[in-house]
């Protein structure tokens, strides 16, 4: 791999909930190091201090059941700080930006539940100052594989009497966030739009299978990030 070429280079790892693409920001960054590469790790929303305000709202503090445009622009508003203060100085300087989670979320989230692909694009080109990643990782899972990862039951019903309607957890001490919390049919959406993302996503957008051991999935995304990060 061309280290040179991956200078000032912006990727980007996304896909639904347990797909394990977390673990493979690590070993990603980890990997790029290793070549020599400066390495800018963040996060989605969040990454700066009021994005994590803006994160807290979103997942954990809301009162109430959230709009669906309100969710998108609170995602918007705490990446245009991310990409003003982390992303945007990071790529100028040369230096290669890897962010867990993007634009490509809210598309895949918000998107199912039913606001416009389309609008999320363009707002989103506003609010990130039209910097797009050079690739976007697709850590593709099926649904009920990636929610027992984050310790839910495979194929526990929901409370239909509840407005985010929830999912028993395997373990106690596991957090839910307003979308984890979403019932089983929705996270299949989820998974269906990021599926259908490389139809009108700008940039490359790349789907990896996420099926099989941690190295195995690794090795998958150094061969996208080889095939495409690169040029």
């Amino acid at each position: 791999m061309n280290s040179k070429k991956l200078s000032g280079k912006f990727f980007v790892l996304d896909g639904p909930d347990g797909c394990g693409k977390t673990t493979q920001m690590e070993l990603l960054t980890k990997h790029l190091k290793n070549l020599g590469i400066n390495i800018i790790e963040t996060n989605d929303p969040g990454g700066t201090s009021i994005g994590n305000q803006i994160s807290r709202l979103l997942k954990y503090d809301a009162q109430g059941k959230m709009d669906v445009n309100v969710e998108m622009m609170l995602f918007m508003a705490s990446r245009a700080q991310l990409v003003a203060e982390i992303i945007k100085p990071s790529i100028q300087l040369q230096k290669t930006v890897l962010c867990d989670r993007f634009v490509s979320s809210t598309c895949a989230y918000q998107g199912s539940s039913g606001y416009p692909t389309e609008r999320i694009i363009e707002f989103a080109q506003f609010a990130i100052d039209d910097i797009w990643p050079d690739i976007t990782i697709i850590i593709d899972l099926p649904v009920e594989i990636g929610r027992e990862r984050t310790g839910q039951k495979r194929y526990q019903k929901t409370k239909v009497n509840h407005e985010d309607a929830n999912q028993s957890h395997l373990f106690p001490n596991a957090v839910k966030d307003r979308f984890d919390s979403r019932p089983l049919d929705y996270h299949r959406k989820v998974r269906n739009a990021f599926l259908k993302l490389p139809e009108y996503y700008p940039g490359i957008v790349a789907i990896v299978d996420g099926s099989g051991d941690i190295e195995t999935v690794h090795k998958r995304v150094i061969e996208t990030i080889e095939k495409f990060g690169a040029k």
